[in-house]
């Protein structure tokens, strides 16, 4: 058995007796992660690994935390709620499956990513925004982006861009990381405008 087979039916067991919805949902961002781990040249079994795993945490109570997470974890948690199913994924991802930093990071950080993040890191970010099942049309938007035009870079900027419109638009405040995150694609994104045409000099920065 491979380890994509033991993550999938790991998550099978967690959600047998409900959220279908949400069980769709990651078997859409499998897909998605293998198509793009196979356009992108990354370990397609660790893309499928995070995949699966991403949201195994979706919905455990946030008092598993203690004990679990460390205290800074928890503080930042408390501030900023939807963290943490991915740092709880990441923990039972690592109790349950070989462990692999890059697979742990991957679940551990996609919600939205953060700075100077691996290709799988990228990948999962970016599939979990974009998966099929997501018919919001900023989602829709996005997965054009991706997978029509081949642009990663544009597609993580859009999708920070759209998210942190949204939480805004709620009265909520960004996290101080997806801030960074959204300007380091920013960057990336004119590079790679400069870059086809013709204007980038590396030396320059």
């Amino acid at each position: 058995m491979q380890l994509s087979d033991k993550a999938k039916a790991l998550v099978e067991e967690k959600y047998k007796d409900g959220h279908k919805k949400r069980l769709e949902h990651i078997f859409g961002v499998a897909e998605m992660a293998e198509f793009l781990a196979k356009r992108y040249h990354v370990d397609v079994e660790k893309a499928k690994v995070a995949a699966y795993m991403h949201d195994y945490s979706k919905y455990d109570d946030p008092k598993d935390a203690l004990g679990i997470l460390t205290d800074e974890e928890i503080k930042e948690c408390e501030e900023y709620p939807f963290l943490y199913h991915a740092y709880l994924s990441a923990e039972a991802y690592k109790r349950l499956m070989d462990f692999d930093i890059d697979i742990y990071n991957a679940i551990k950080y996609h919600v939205f990513g953060r700075p100077n993040m691996s290709m799988l890191e990228a990948i999962i970010m970016i599939a979990d925004y974009t998966e099929k099942n997501r018919v919001y049309p900023s989602c829709i938007e996005v997965r054009k982006i991706l997978v029509d035009d081949h642009n990663l870079n544009l597609a993580i900027y859009e999708s920070l861009v759209k998210t942190i419109e949204f939480e805004e638009s709620l009265g909520h405040k960004a996290h101080p990381m997806q801030i960074k995150v959204k300007e380091e694609y920013k960057r990336k994104v004119l590079e790679d405008e400069l870059r086809r045409s013709n204007n980038w000099l590396p030396w320059k920065g």
